[in-house]
């Protein structure tokens, strides 16, 4: 005889085990609903978002879409949102994205997007782990290190007009035309001068540096210790292609940098360091020497500071070295790199180069180098400049900003603390505004008259955050390229990488190392 307690158990196991893959259901059903709410959550009144997963966030998205230059995959989502202002996560930071001239312009002029992210640490361990320089903080410490940076900076020719500095600068150039029309003038340039033929940009290295060494120091090295200013250069490049793709999965997942240099985390580092060594050698030697009635440099502006600061205050020895490789690495990295990308594309399209040296030799001759003076004359060699930076955003996403409290960006409200990007590519390469973006075309920046018309794609920015060094790069990249545009003719080398496609990513993007023929025009 079965027992009534017996008879229970038994229905309660049965019942067991048909409410099992009842309850396994609902429980997939919930946590389907959970995960397909947090894939497509966004915050209140945000821009379209694109999918998020956990962890990576958006990030594996865009590098479906082009694993290399993730920037290009942001075309689609606007198109598929309709929506010229986007959001996304990079790992769990909501970040919005703006992708038109004036969502742009406006990040550019808004206070409330004037923040930065500063707290990362891929950031912090450039910068002896601190919040340290001008590009990567932001507050009272950002405001009071910009204003007195750019205040003496202007004193040495950085930001406006300095006689004495464009002399030198042409001195480094006359040096750059003999190299290349004479050949090499040591064993250290044999490795980017040989048989008629240059390793562009690594040619251009010694002028870059040595022009802004010259603001920094006030002296120059000589052509025996170029050399050394490749290096710092070369180390400037490294840490720039270190935040390439898997590099920038780093600043939402440092546990990556245990992995090496396999995500970029050795070549941020090591690349920092070639610069910071070199400039804390400099200080070094300069500090036992320095009188207060000297001042050559910045430096020199900055260590007098020192002397006079209290211990409290934002001025130290460590701010004065991140405060210089921040404004020195543009001129290490992004001018070469600029300069280089213009060339390629002019060798690509022959009839530009015939236009640019038809007007140098009509407004210029060969009888003495291109000035600064010179500029407002040669308006077709300007609007070439201005292409190829247009067509070849140095700086895709710009440097990301941050909503320092609650604002509105077209529209669309923009929670405090939000990282801010502004798609400068996007901007430059959108067929609304350009017709034929993917064409290198410099007339577009002409107007019936052949003269410039407003440059509206904004490489250094604009606002409280414009490039500190946006007059002075201008200056090097204009003096560069029409130097050599009036001084030389250039040829592909066979098997060379250098094709429209042949470039790296990073936080800028830079050429591909190449080969260039060059030959003397006179």
């Amino acid at each position: 005889m079965i027992s009534h307690h017996n008879v229970f158990i038994q229905r309660s196991e049965c019942y067991g085990f048909r409410m099992t893959p009842i309850l396994i259901g609902c429980l997939l059903l919930i946590l389907t609903y959970e995960l397909i709410k947090f894939i497509f959550k966004r915050p209140f009144n945000a821009p379209p978002c694109i999918p998020r997963l956990p962890i990576l966030g958006s990030y594996p998205f865009l590098l479906w879409r082009n694993y290399n230059f993730p920037h290009f995959s942001i075309p689609y989502y606007t198109k598929k949102y309709k929506s010229k202002i986007i959001s996304l996560y990079m790992g769990n930071t909501f970040t919005i994205v703006a992708n038109d001239y004036k969502s742009i312009k406006e990040i550019f002029t808004k206070e409330e997007f004037d923040g930065r992210v500063t707290d990362t640490d891929v950031i912090m361990e450039r910068a002896f782990k601190k919040q340290l320089g001008i590009f990567f903080i932001d507050g009272t410490q950002w405001k009071e290190q910009r204003r007195f940076a750019l205040r003496h900076l202007r004193d040495f020719g950085f930001g406006r007009r300095h006689d004495k500095l464009e002399a030198e600068i042409l001195d480094e150039v006359l040096i750059l035309v003999n190299s290349l029309k004479y050949g090499p003038n040591n064993d250290s340039e044999k490795g980017v001068l040989k048989d008629g033929k240059a390793l562009f940009p690594d040619i251009l290295f010694p002028l870059s540096a040595n022009a802004i060494w010259l603001v920094m120091s006030g002296e120059k090295l000589n052509r025996a210790d170029h050399d050394k200013l490749r290096k710092i250069c070369k180390s400037a490049m490294t840490f720039q292609r270190g935040g390439d793709t898997t590099g920038g999965a780093i600043s939402f997942m440092y546990c990556l940098k245990y992995f090496g240099d396999i995500f970029g985390y050795m070549s941020i580092v090591n690349g920092t360091k070639g610069i910071t060594d070199f400039i804390k050698e400099y200080i070094k030697l300069r500090s036992t020497t320095y009188m207060d009635d000297e001042e050559r440099g910045f430096v020199d502006r900055y260590l007098k500071k020192l002397r006079e600061e209290e211990a409290e205050s934002t001025f130290t020895d460590e701010q004065l070295i991140m405060t210089i490789v921040d404004v020195m690495f543009p001129a290490l990295s992004a001018v070469p790199s600029s300069v280089t990308h213009i060339l390629k594309y002019t060798m690509h399209n022959p009839n530009v180069i015939k236009n640019v040296q038809e007007e140098i030799d009509r407004v210029v001759g060969t009888g003495r180098l291109i000035t600064w003076d010179d500029k407002h004359k040669l308006p077709y060699t300007e609007a070439t400049i201005r292409e190829g930076m247009r067509i070849e955003t140095l700086t895709p996403f710009g440097v990301t900003h941050k909503a320092v409290k609650i604002s509105t960006l077209g529209g669309f409200t923009v929670p405090a603390n939000t990282s801010v990007v502004t798609n400068l590519a996007g901007m430059n390469l959108d067929p609304e505004v350009w017709g034929d973006p993917e064409v290198f075309r410099p007339e577009r920046f002409l107007d019936d008259n052949g003269e410039l018309k407003k440059d509206l794609t904004m490489p250094f920015g604009f606002g409280h955050r414009v490039c500190a060094g946006e007059t002075f790069a201008r200056y090097m990249v204009f003096e560069m390229f029409s130097t050599l545009m009036q001084n030389f003719n250039f040829s592909f080398v066979e098997n060379e990488p250098f094709r429209i496609k042949d470039k790296l990513p990073g936080l800028i993007v830079t050429p591909k190392e190449a080969w260039v023929n060059v030959t003397a025009r006179f």
